[in-house]
């Protein structure tokens, strides 16, 4: 799989990373298992088998994301993902509408009007771990805004990160 994200600041990713951790603490998943390189807190804004990377957008990159609730995705049976929502506010809305433009292709889910950004901070939570996970996300607030760092396209068959202007 392909995709293009949205990737934050190093104070950004820290506090994500907090939250990550505190996850693991309480012995749960976390993506702060993943410990590959490239693994770091983001927002995907498109993702497809047949993505290129894009030569630019005709959209500035929002400076920053303002954080939502939090959501469950299903899991199969019995479990969830575990994300923060992100709040469509004008500028990330204009520009994952420019993200299309450039790279057209992406999967129904990630295209505007259907797409739902979050940062995920967890997958495959067990339905019974789940108020364990919420007193552990109360431990590591996130803040309300976070600050982007850039974008990046990521190939997940190479495991190679691009980053983007």
């Amino acid at each position: 799989m392909l995709s293009i994200e949205l990737v934050l600041t190093p104070a950004a990713d820290a506090a994500v990373r907090a939250v990550w951790d505190a996850l693991i603490a309480d012995d749960l998943p976390s993506l702060g298992r993943h410990v590959s390189a490239s693994n770091a807190p983001h927002v995907t804004l498109t993702a497809g088998p047949d993505l290129a990377v894009p030569a630019g957008f005709d959209a500035p990159v929002p400076t920053e994301l303002r954080v939502g609730g939090v959501l469950l995705f299903p899991a199969g049976t019995e479990r969830s993902v575990l994300v923060r929502a992100v709040v469509v506010e004008q500028a990330l809305a204009a520009f994952h509408v420019a993200v299309h433009r450039a790279a057209p292709g992406g999967a129904d889910t990630v295209l505007p009007g259907a797409w739902s950004p979050h940062l995920t901070l967890a997958r495959r939570v067990r339905d019974v771990d789940l108020p364990r996970a919420v007193a552990a996300l109360r431990r590591a607030p996130l803040p309300d805004v976070l600050e982007v760092g850039g974008v990046r396209f990521w190939d997940g068959d190479t495991k190679t990160v691009t980053p983007l202007g």
